[in-house]
């Protein structure tokens, strides 16, 4: 399958090192708007140059910041391509909205990328919560420390802009709030109190925040973000309190199990499990939905509702 990435920034490097990984795919173009591209790969300085090129692609992934996945996801829909759309999916759930129905009305797919659900470990959690294999869930504690300095900021124009950014559990941590909606369902949020304790105005939103919510079947839940921690990322674990056991992952990528009273199954921990090999398997996914007009793990719809669910822990702002 040729692919053409739109964005060649942090994520977009990375995704063209996933796709490297994959004989079935070829990244066959890209557009930096930077103007600086990838050796041996036609670089277009400007979206417009770039799907004007009339490229046959399968499938364009929109690397590009937050505040452009709207316009470029629905410029390459009605140039007639499938989009793979990073993460967020959007900055608000209506923008979202006009995505799906623009790749309805183009007959489109959107595929969301929400790679921690490939992870070995994740897939292995959402196994044993599926046959409840931890009984009644009683508890869910989300935890992510890290850190996101001055420099990191400085580094982008768009970085730390409310209107351009979204905020912390956008850019962040979403990938969190879809593993809880992956596994558990729709979640109801509570409450929510902020904080922006070390980044002054640097940034126009929170660096710090606590939430609960409860599940559809009444499992209560917390979650702390942060990214105010001192020097370098700490951690980011799940921890599942269960009728039956106790199960804590970690790793940034959801990689690591903590601890368990379930069995592990064999050899899951020896299996690759980092940021670009569970991103190849977004394309696999998103390939073998195309190949067979399947649902794909990851679609806009999971995309959207992720979105709702930010927007509801953003609604206790002051």
């Amino acid at each position: 399958m040729k692919v053409g990435i739109i964005g060649l920034g942090n994520i977009g490097k990375k995704h063209a090192a996933a796709i490297a990984l994959l004989p079935e795919f070829q990244l066959i173009a890209t557009c930096e708007l930077n103007g600086t591209g990838l050796t041996d790969i036609p670089n277009h300085p400007t979206v417009d140059t770039f799907l004007n090129q009339k490229y046959d692609f399968d499938i364009v992934s929109v690397c590009s910041p937050n505040h452009l996945h709207k316009t470029h996801t629905m410029k390459a829909l009605q140039a007639g391509y499938d989009v793979i759309c990073e993460k967020p999916f959007s900055t608000n759930s209506s923008d979202c909205e006009e995505m799906i129905s623009a790749a309805e009305d183009n007959g489109k797919n959107i595929f969301c990328v929400m790679q921690n659900r490939f992870s070995p470990i994740s897939t292995w959690l959402k196994k044993i919560i599926d046959t409840h294999a931890l009984g009644s869930i009683y508890m869910i504690n989300v935890a992510c420390y890290w850190n996101r300095n001055q420099d990191y900021y400085a580094s982008s124009n768009w970085r730390g802009k409310a209107d351009l950014d979204g905020g912390t559990l956008y850019t962040q941590f979403s990938h969190y709030v879809d593993t809880l909606y992956w596994m558990f369902g729709p979640i109801h949020i509570e409450n929510a109190l902020f904080a922006n304790f070390n980044h002054g105005d640097t940034i126009d939103f929170e660096d710090s925040c606590s939430f609960n919510f409860t599940t559809q079947d009444k499992v209560i839940g917390s979650f702390m973000y942060t990214t105010a921690n001192y020097d370098h990322n700490f951690e980011s674990t799940l921890t599942i309190i269960g009728e039956k056991g106790t199960v804590k992952i970690s790793g940034q990528y959801m990689n690591k199990v903590e601890y368990s009273d379930i069995p592990l199954d064999d050899n899951i921990e020896s299996m690759p499990s980092n940021n670009i090999a569970n991103l190849s398997q977004v394309y696999l996914n998103a390939g073998h939905a195309k190949e067979n007009q399947s649902i794909p793990m990851t679609s806009a719809k999971d995309g959207l509702n992720v979105v709702r669910i930010i927007e509801s822990v953003y609604s206790y702002k002051k």
